[in-house]
C-alpha cells in the first residue's frame, strides 16, 4: 500500500527535476542542462515502467538498463562539459 504512494512521490519529484533542466537548458542552451533533463527523464522511465509492469525486483534487466543508461548519460554530460572549457 506505501509502496505505490512512495513511487508516485518519487515520480513527481523526478518530473519536477525534468522540468528544471529544461527550464535552465532553455535560457542557456548549454548542452550539460539537456543532457541532465534527458538522464532525469530516462529515470522517470524506469519508475513508471516498474510501476506499470508491477516490478518489486531493481535487478531485472529492464530496469537495471534504464537506469544504467541514464547514469552513463550524466557521466557523458559532465565528460562533454569539462572538455569544451
Amino acid at each position: 500500500m506505501l509502496e505505490p504512494f512512495l513511487s508516485g512521490a518519487i515520480c513527481l519529484a523526478l518530473l519536477t527535476i525534468v522540468m528544471f533542466f529544461v527550464r535552465f537548458w532553455r535560457s542557456t542552451f548549454d548542452r550539460l542542462f539537456l543532457f541532465f533533463a534527458v538522464a532525469f527523464s530516462l529515470l522517470l522511465a524506469e519508475r513508471l515502467v516498474r510501476l506499470a509492469m508491477d516490478l518489486h525486483s531493481e535487478s531485472l534487466p529492464v530496469v537495471y538498463g534504464i537506469r544504467l543508461a541514464a547514469y552513463g548519460l550524466i557521466l557523458v554530460a559532465i565528460i562533454d562539459k569539462n572538455r569544451r572549457n
